[in-house]
């Protein structure tokens, strides 16, 4: 019998660019909580479930610890995380991409394979989980057939954000129970203010 990870047929891919200003240029992937790193808890939950992993960086010196991943800079630069998106399905196994935030220290292993459960019932381009009216196309599994709308949009669009993309997309929208579970899920690194949030969560989702 096939295992999740053989079956699952979806990329994994970590966005780890960004300015990072908030945090005086420092990259958000490599923060340590409780002394480990966002991007080295990601990768551990990650290996489990997906048998190709992608970390999308301009900064590849940062990562040479995971240099039996696939690393591959934004072929666009300065477009956001669609540039990633867009890098990241250029190299990717699959026919389709589970994008994640860098600075998401809480993601839920049971939570991704829903949402690969979603989507795989589901013809779609794109598959976004929702609770009530949050959306988090950061925690995302995106269709390959999208490159080709996504090249013209990075090429003529005036705002690079993903809600203004993924307006002429078939988007589904998996609804998520509004649980603290799937809340922590979510939670992401902005300010140095989230990161003491996260940092109190992280410890409870470990120590529960």
């Amino acid at each position: 019998m096939e295992t999740f990870k053989e079956q699952n047929k979806v990329s994994a891919v970590i966005l780890a660019g960004g300015a990072n200003k908030r945090f005086n240029g420092k990259t958000k992937a490599n923060i340590q909580i409780s002394g480990i790193r966002i991007i080295t808890r990601t990768i551990k939950v990650l290996h489990e479930l997906f048998d190709d992993i992608i970390i999308v960086t301009n900064t590849p010196d940062e990562f040479k610890g995971f240099s039996h991943y696939t690393i591959v800079p934004d072929e666009i630069k300065n477009v956001g995380p669609l540039g990633g998106i867009h890098a990241a399905m250029k190299v990717a196994k699959n026919d389709a991409v589970f994008v994640f935030a860098s600075d998401m220290p809480c993601i839920s292993t049971n939570l991704i394979k829903y949402h690969i459960e979603f989507y795989h019932k589901r013809k779609c381009d794109a598959a976004i989980p929702r609770i009530k009216d949050f959306k988090e196309p950061l925690h995302a599994i995106y269709n390959a057939r999208i490159l080709k709308k996504l090249d013209e949009f990075l090429s003529g669009a005036d705002k690079y954000s993903i809600e203004n993309f993924i307006k002429d997309l078939n988007v589904r929208y998996n609804n998520l129970e509004d649980t603290e579970e799937n809340r922590k899920a979510f939670v992401n690194i902005n300010t140095p203010e989230d990161l003491c949030t996260c940092m109190e969560q992280y410890y409870e989702l470990n120590h529960a």
